[in-house]
Parts: C-alpha cells; structure tokens; sequence
C-alpha cells in the first residue's frame, strides 16, 4: 500500500526529473542534426587555416573509338582544367599522332592553334582554377596501316608551374572485325546512405524524450492519488 511519503516521492520525481529528461531529449534530437545546434553541441569546430594558392593544371585524352579499321575517322578529345586554387599560366598543349593516322582538323574552345604536318600546338595561355578548356581533333586511319596493332597518342600539357601528359590507345583491325562492346542492362541508381544525422544522438534523444514523458505522467498520477 503506497503511503503519503512514496506520493511525494512520485510528485518530486515527475515535476523534476520528467521535464529534465525531456529537455535533454529535444537538445539531443536537434543535436543529431547536422545543423547549427548539432555542430555546437558537444563538438569543436576548429579555426580553418587559409591554404596557400596553387595552380594545378590537368589534362586527359579520350577518342570516340577504340578499335578502327583503315579510312576510318577518328576523333579524339582534349580537356584542360585547372583543379588547383590559382591560375595556371602560359600554357601549352602539343600532340603529335602517330604515323598510322593522319591529321586533318584542330579546334579549340579557347587559345590559338598552330598545325605542322602530323603535329600541333594549342597556345592556351591562362586557365583559371575550374576552368575547361576542351580541344577537339579529328583525324583518319591512314589506308596503308598494318592491322592487329595498337597505336598509342601522347598529349602534353606545359605550363609555368607543371607538367603533364596522358594517352589514349587505338586498336587497328580489318573491316569489320573490330569487337561489338557488350551492351549493359540499365541499372537504377542505387541510393547513397543518408548523411547529416547522428543517429546514436537520435536514438538517445527519443529515449530520453519517452523517459520524460513517462516520468511527468507518473508525478501527475501519484499528485491526483494524494
């Protein structure tokens, strides 16, 4: 049988610890997301040091065909980028395509071109960090290249502060015996896992919020039976 003491001892507990598990539930359910509350609970948010400035230039090859046949066209794409924090200055992009294929057109979305023969230069200049600049080239498989065999065609990139090159391979076979690339089903995307929510600081927040409420509901309970 409940005495007069244990109804107090139930009114103290619901008035207090009821709205104290309650409110630390509500700050540890804002804290779960990664908003301002959930940066500034329980967490240092370090000074960022300003990083110096430094240009990073990049340059990739990619041709529309990897397996031709000769007479075929061939076009390759040449993209320039700066991925550094300041400009990249005075550069150059050179190619010379290999024997087995002839040039025949150079263009470029920025800077000037310059053709001799199989080679050529793109004067570029300045490429500002995130900057594009895409060259196209389109050439022929020369008519007398020898089947069953790869060339490969470098494109170098100079500039003031580096240097770099990348390549792309072409396979030479008779009419017709190029390999037929495999068609892939369509896959749907598969969704990434969710992010910007601690979900410990989540679960412990509902908790505390249930604790709370039951605690309140027991002090207004033990307060009406007193």
């Amino acid at each position: 049988m409940p005495t007069n003491e244990d109804f107090q001892k139930g009114r103290r507990t619901g008035r207090f610890a009821g709205p104290v598990s309650i409110l630390l539930g509500l700050i540890l359910v804002l804290a779960s997301f990664n908003g301002s509350w959930g940066r500034a609970y329980g967490q240092t948010v370090p000074t960022p040091t300003p990083a110096p400035r430094i240009a990073d230039p990049q340059i990739s090859k990619t041709g529309d065909v990897t397996c031709c046949s000769p007479g075929d066209p061939v076009t390759f794409t040449i993209v320039v980028t700066n991925v550094g924090t300041a400009d990249a200055t005075n550069v150059v992009v050179r190619d010379t395509l290999p024997p087995e294929l002839e040039l025949r057109e150079v263009t470029t979305t920025k800077g000037t071109v310059i053709v001799s023969g199989n080679s050529f230069q793109v004067n570029i200049g300045t490429v500002s960090p995130g900057e594009i600049v895409t060259i196209t080239v389109r050439a022929v498989v020369a008519s007398w290249a020898p089947l069953d065999t790869v060339v490969t065609n470098t494109a170098t990139l100079e500039s003031d502060q580096a240097t770099r090159q990348d390549s792309f391979d072409i396979l030479l076979k008779a009419p017709g015996a190029c390999p037929t690339p495999a068609v892939l089903p369509p896959t749907g995307a598969v969704p990434e896992p969710g992010g910007g929510i601690s979900l410990w600081l989540l679960l412990i927040g509902i908790l505390l919020l249930l604790a709370g409420i039951a605690l309140t509901l027991h002090g207004r309970r033990s307060a009406n039976r007193a």
